[in-house]
């Protein structure tokens, strides 16, 4: 198939996700105008998200948000007037997967490998799917324990700047889409080894490279092999 030339991001916004900011303004910042980006924070801007994926036919989809095996989250907002806060519990559920027809989708949601299959049988080009992104530790109750530094640095060191750069080899057009899932579990391999021998007085260090391992475990690739993305030349 002919390389790949727009795409669309939709980043949930959660208290938890804002880490992922850096990967959104890094997309944003190597794609210009070939990305149209979506920041789901208001119960408008769910449903900008969603007539965008309906109205592009083809491209690149990067999604970043919670979900289960079954839907993917919206954004969490504020009433301004009342002061209520809301979320979007379902942004895309199974029976949705048409709107990505014909196009190419990065997931970054946990479980969202359960979601593969309905895609590509949806019409969806290939999936990139997660099963768990552990960037915190859980008691029995499914209340986050993590302490400040385990989090922050799983999300901030770690998770972040390995999907940027994954992503922007993707993008930059060094890599097919599968190359690029590769690429992204060997960073995790390398970063989670120097991250252990670097921050020796981090008590949490080692369960901090655990989480981190914990993802990598989980990418998988669903699709056809040697997708490309074709950057637009900047204008000298």
């Amino acid at each position: 198939m002919d390389p790949l030339k727009t795409a669309i991001c939709i980043h949930a916004q959660s208290a938890d996700l804002k880490f992922l900011n850096r990967v959104r303004n890094r997309i944003e910042k190597v794609l210009r105008s070939q990305v149209r980006s979506f920041r789901l924070d208001t119960h408008e801007s769910n449903s900008y998200a969603m007539g965008a994926l309906k109205s592009s036919v083809e491209g690149v989809v990067v999604i970043m948000a919670h979900g289960g095996a079954d839907y993917l989250r919206g954004g969490e907002y504020s009433n301004r007037e009342t002061g209520q806060s809301y979320e979007v519990e379902r942004f895309i559920k199974r029976d949705q997967m048409d709107v990505l027809s014909g196009k190419v989708i990065f997931c970054m949601s946990c479980d969202s490998n359960e979601l593969a299959e309905a895609a590509l049988e949806a019409g969806a080009i290939a999936f990139v799917g997660f099963d768990e992104i552990p960037f915190d530790r859980f008691d029995a109750a499914g209340e986050a324990i993590g302490g400040h530094v385990l989090v922050k640095h799983c999300q901030e060191k770690l998770i972040a700047p390995a999907i940027i750069a994954a992503l922007e080899r993707f993008f930059s057009g060094r890599a097919t889409l599968d190359e690029a899932v590769e690429f992204l579990k060997l960073w995790i391999a390398k970063s989670a080894v120097a991250y252990v021998r670097k921050y020796t007085k981090v008590k949490e260090r080692r369960e901090v490279a655990a989480l981190f391992l914990k993802v990598r475990s989980g990418i998988r690739y669903h699709g056809p092999l040697g997708i490309r993305f074709q950057l637009e030349p900047t204008e000298e």
